[in-house]
């Protein structure tokens, strides 16, 4: 038989000893402002004495304004995602709520429908999705119509969800537009792949090319978001087939680890090539590497997207359409596209 000594501490053993009701000792741990400092304190000694832990799960079955937040993250291979999510957790979590972290796409097999389910069963009061996801709907599902908010994705969502993303096409052509001011004309895209964000990085190459009139040199070789994507779009690009005038100068890459990838494989080829990345990540600005590549703001994104779950949060019934928050990005140029001709 277990003890009540043995047994995991309730709300109701933690009110008996202090003294006071279950609804007093619940409105301490939610911090409320309603309870007297001596009550507070009366709580919060006996809290520590019986070592009680708040059942977030079973709160959760009770009701939605539970405090639980759910950040979803499309991609745990990227270090531009941690960004974003620390940046919002920082907010969500200044506003009082507990925020639970997961990955919610599974290789291969797009959303997994397993962790949506567990943040249903919690009762979150909200999720903020960051990165390119292929469908809203399980989220919205997961969370029952309530707060949803997609941070860093691609357009696809801006008319039927609150989306926050910076502007891809804009930051890809100012990645072209620096390259050729750089005197490179032939300049090979790595990317296409990678959903909504992949295609928009994609229109905004192709239009700064067109736009100076280099149509002709259009050259986009298929690459996603990986490091070995970028390595091997790199070597189809730089392939020793191609002569050195058929060969591309720079490489635009579809973000910062593709970018990674094609350095390895400029090296491994002995080419000098001028290389730019997206998402101006930590690592690419360490010396040895010296990567040119667009910060999309990813702390704006996060920051931004935080602010627009809680607002929705706060004012469920508001009904003043969807919004979209775009994020201007900016250029970050360093040694990697600064190559002599």
């Amino acid at each position: 038989m277990t003890t009540a000594s043995a047994r995991r501490p309730t709300i109701k053993d933690v009110a008996e000893r202090a003294g006071v009701s279950k609804s007093l000792v619940s409105l301490v741990l939610r911090d409320s402002p309603r309870v007297s400092d001596e009550r507070r304190k009366r709580v919060l000694e006996v809290v520590e004495e019986m070592g009680y832990e708040l059942n977030l799960a079973a709160r959760s079955l009770a009701t939605r304004d539970n405090g639980t937040i759910g950040v979803l993250v499309s991609d745990m291979h990227n270090p531009w995602a941690f960004d974003v999510a620390d940046a919002a957790r920082t907010v969500l979590e200044e506003a009082g709520h507990t925020v639970l972290f997961s990955a919610v796409t599974a290789p291969g097999r797009g959303v997994d429908q397993s962790i949506l389910q567990a943040f249903r069963d919690l009762r979150v009061a909200g999720l903020l999705v960051v990165g390119t996801v292929p469908d809203k709907a399980p989220f919205n599902r997961a969370v029952s119509g309530g707060a949803v908010v997609f941070a860093g994705g691609g357009p696809d969502y801006i008319d039927t969800a609150d989306v926050v993303r910076s502007d891809d096409t804009l930051g890809m052509s100012m990645v072209v537009e620096h390259l050729i001011a750089q005197g490179h004309e032939n300049i090979a895209h790595l990317g296409g792949l990678g959903g909504s964000v992949g295609r928009a990085r994609v229109d905004g190459y192709s239009a700064a090319m067109e736009e100076h009139g280099l149509a002709r040199h259009i050259h986009i070789v298929d690459a996603d978001f990986f490091q070995e994507s970028g390595y091997v779009a790199a070597q189809r690009a730089l392939g020793s087939s191609r002569s050195r005038h058929q060969r591309p100068t720079a490489l635009a890459c579809i973000n910062d680890l593709a970018a990674f990838g094609a350095m390895t494989a400029a090296d491994e080829r002995g080419v000098e090539v001028a290389i730019t990345g997206y998402d101006n990540i930590a690592l690419g600005a360490m010396p040895r590497l010296g990567l040119t590549t667009v910060d999309p703001d990813s702390s704006g994104i996060g920051v931004t997207g935080a602010k627009t779950l809680l607002q929705r949060i706060q004012d469920r019934d508001f009904d003043g359409g969807f919004v979209h928050h775009p994020i201007v990005p900016e250029l970050v140029i360093r040694k990697s596209s600064l190559l002599g001709l």
